[in-house]
């Protein structure tokens, strides 16, 4: 399957309402997908972590060069071909979301011209449904801190609601209200009140913390009886996410700001996580995902992959994740993206407290041409 196309696909909307977690504030959904087409008709749809400018340009303008002529089928070998370009040409960082984006394309071009899911292709399924939990519980614009605690106690509640029996929630406020580690304590607090004991409950930092105030939150969440804590600290503080871990009573998670197999086991290595969480948008594609899956089973670890994007990102999520052992989860956006909603002709929805894997072929979704043509930002 000789590669003809690859192209760029720009999404945006703009949200009616912004949001933050502990890193940004958020008043857009935007998504670069990637649309690679061999010569003989069959097409595979991929997705990128991050920003669209630059790495529109990064795939339009080098990749696509790189990619034309190559066999579609011999995705391990595109992957390794493309870091190694990409390495040479930017020396000291390798833009991981438009090589995951690429790798995803090319599973799922694989996958639809086999006939066959891409869960098959890696090895085989072994659950059809995955546990899932509810993400979401950002912070809105508030002057008291009253009005976050109501916002997302209220939204906590409605994804018990609506079925989930579990939920990851937003802390480390500071940043941008100044309400310190004792806050974002009360805040989950406030939630394990208001869904009970019986409901699993995560927090998210995104990296708010240093690791003393890492330490004291842990202690918080611990008593609480939050079943992970994830990404405490910056990506780059390997040796203190090993020293919390060490010392922490809650399970520490991280790795969405991780990427390909050398820097997964350097974490495995040193003991920095209990739960791995690599992106299938920025880890580098299911490649680079199922590689950190396997380093995670062989140092004993849980992988939960990170999943905050569109159809396309949910979809080769739920492909890697029917193929994992131990009991993996979904984490399932729950923010409101019509882009996510609409991208796929058949939506993915949860039944109760699990999530369905695609049985397509490929990723197992196919892509609503007028939702690409109502949120494309050429």
């Amino acid at each position: 399957m000789e590669i003809r196309h690859v192209e760029a696909v720009p999404l945006r909307r703009e949200l009616d309402e912004r949001f933050a977690n502990a890193q940004k504030w958020i008043d857009s959904r935007e998504y670069c997908l990637v649309r690679i087409e061999t010569a003989d008709g069959a097409v595979g749809w991929g997705e990128c972590w991050g920003p669209i400018a630059g790495t529109r340009e990064l795939i339009d303008d080098r990749i696509a060069a790189v990619l034309r002529g190559r066999d579609a089928e011999r995705v391990e070998s595109v992957h390794g071909d493309l870091v190694h370009d990409l390495r040479s040409a930017y020396h000291s960082t390798i833009p991981a979301g438009a090589v995951s984006g690429v790798d995803l394309a090319l599973w799922d071009l694989r996958g639809n011209a086999a006939g066959a899911s891409a869960a098959t292709l890696l090895g085989g399924r072994r659950r059809d449904a995955v546990p899932a939990y509810a993400t979401g519980h950002f912070w809105p614009p508030a002057d008291e801190f009253e009005t976050v605690r109501e916002s997302v106690v209220s939204e906590a509640e409605s994804h018990v609601d609506a079925g989930f029996g579990a939920l990851k929630m937003k802390i480390g406020m500071q940043r941008h209200f100044g309400w310190g580690p004792e806050y974002d304590v009360e805040l989950v607090r406030a939630v394990r009140e208001a869904v009970g004991d019986d409901v699993a409950l995560m927090a998210d930092a995104n990296h708010a913390y240093d690791l003393p105030a890492a330490r004291r939150v842990a202690d918080g969440l611990a008593d609480l009886d939050v079943e992970f804590f994830e990404e405490p600290l910056p990506p780059d503080r390997i040796d203190a996410y090993a020293r919390l871990a060490e010392d922490s009573d809650v399970s520490i998670a991280g790795g969405e700001c991780w990427a390909f197999a050398p820097e997964f086991r350097r974490v495995a290595n040193a003991g920095a996580v209990d739960v791995l969480q690599p992106d299938v948008t920025s880890a580098g594609g299911l490649t680079s995902s199922r590689r950190a899956a396997e380093i995670a089973d062989a140092a004993g670890l849980a992988t939960y992959p990170h999943v905050f994007g569109s159809a396309v990102a949910l979809a080769a999520s739920l492909q890697l994740l029917a193929t994992l052992p131990g009991s993996p989860r979904l984490e399932f956006d729950r923010t409101p993206n019509p882009i996510r909603e609409e991208l796929a002709v058949d939506p993915i929805r949860n039944e109760g407290t699990e999530v369905p894997v695609p049985d397509g072929p490929g990723l197992g979704i196919e892509i609503d041409p007028e939702t690409l043509a109502e949120f494309r930002v050429d």
